[in-house]
Parts: C-alpha cells; structure tokens; sequence
C-alpha cells in the first residue's frame, strides 16, 4: 500500500465515521477546527537555513509564555544582586588611599589621626 492509498482509506474511514456523529459534537469539532485554522501560520524560513512555525517569530506570542520571562528575571535579580553587593567601592576607596599614601599626597591631619597609625600597622 503507498501513500496515497493509505490516505484514500482512512479518507473512506472517516468519512464513514462522520455520518454517525451527533449534530452537537460536530458543531463543536467544527468550532475547535475554525479556532486551530485561526491560530495557524505558515512556516518562516530564516535566511533559507531552518524553517519554524510563524508564531514563533510572532513576539506577542513569546511575551505571553512564563518562560520567556523567567530568564529575564534571573539575569535582572542577578544585576541587582550584584551591584547591591559589590564590594568594589571599598576596594577603590583603599587602593586609593594606597596610591596618596606612596605619593605622599594625604593631608598631614591623616597622619596625625590614631586610627590611621593603627590602620598602617594593621594592614603592613
């Protein structure tokens, strides 16, 4: 048996099948038919190499689905996580008063504070 009359017999199949279906689920197979034509869009090939369904590229589609969000929102509580725990400015603050220290432009009051003098023999 080839295709074509594989798909004349499960034509014969349903065709029979249909006459013997109640009146209420045919409108209701019909409605369920209308709504999936509606839905459907033709397949997009993309730059000739790989060929997707048209809702795919459709970006309200994307928007509505949680997973396109929850990357997002890793990456962005990722940043925010970040920059609320960066320690950089501390970092920045001491190599900064490392580098007036060895050039010897910290005001002379820095060297007169006790906590400075407690902090060089700390920190050498």
């Amino acid at each position: 048996m080839n295709e074509e009359e594989f798909g004349q017999k499960i034509t014969r199949t349903l065709n029979w099948g249909l006459s013997r279906i109640e009146e209420d689920k045919l409108a209701k197979l019909r409605a369920g038919r209308r709504k999936a034509m509606d839905a459907y869009r033709e397949p997009v090939s993309i730059l000739g190499l790989v060929t997707v369904s048209g809702q795919t590229l459709n970006v309200s589609n994307w928007i509505r689905k949680p997973l396109f969000w929850l990357p997002i929102l890793a990456v962005s509580a990722a940043l925010v996580t970040y920059s609320l725990n960066s320690g950089d400015d501390v970092y920045d603050d001491v190599g900064e008063l490392d580098a007036k220290l060895l050039t010897g432009e910290l005001p002379i009051d820095a060297f007169l504070d006790k906590d400075f003098a407690s902090w060089v023999k700390e920190s050498s």
